[in-house]
């Protein structure tokens, strides 16, 4: 999946053409984001394979988690370590949780091959907890890979507009 930035670029330099992912990728996006809004979090690991990353970089334009800092680059172990935290009664940081909702932009395919796609979605997530609010968009870059007929994200990169500024208690996924 290409770790580029925000905008995608060809080999000749101009922009890449994108096409509308198909449905069954594109209620998978869709699906994801619905039971992270609900914080139905064990159902949305479930939508990831094994050999799953999720990577939320710091700074714009960085292409490797292993060289640079990262405000999230979970394996699948520490999805599921993070998952069990968040869920645990005692997570004082999530109490009471943060409501969010996340509106979203028609996915569009960036590549694909026949069991394996990278699709580009545009976002804009809501959070409000203790009252206060915070607003947080970008652009979600998924690697999805076909499994047993069915699409599941390998990889989930997520590029923050607002990535520079103070991010307090961001232990949810974004």
């Amino acid at each position: 999946m290409a770790t580029s930035p925000v905008a995608p670029r060809a080999a000749s330099g101009g922009p890449v053409r994108l096409s509308a992912a198909p449905a069954d990728a594109a209620a998978l996006i869709m699906h994801e984001a619905d039971l992270l809004d609900e914080r139905a979090l064990e159902a949305w690991l479930a939508l990831f394979t094994r050999d799953a990353l999720y990577w939320v970089p710091a700074d714009h334009g960085d292409s490797d988690p292993l060289r640079r800092i990262s405000l999230f680059y979970d394996d699948r172990s520490i999805m599921e370590d993070r998952v069990w935290r968040l869920g645990h009664p005692k997570m004082f940081s999530q109490n009471p949780p943060a409501r969010q909702v996340r509106v979203l932009s028609a996915p569009m395919v960036e590549a694909s091959g026949a069991d394996t796609m990278s699709v580009r979605t545009k976002f804009v997530m809501f959070e409000h907890r203790l009252r206060e609010q915070r607003t947080f968009g970008g652009v979600y870059l998924h690697e999805l890979v076909r499994q047993q007929q069915e699409w599941m994200i390998r990889r989930k990169v997520v590029h923050l507009v607002n990535r520079d500024t103070v991010l307090w208690n961001i232990g949810v996924p974004i």
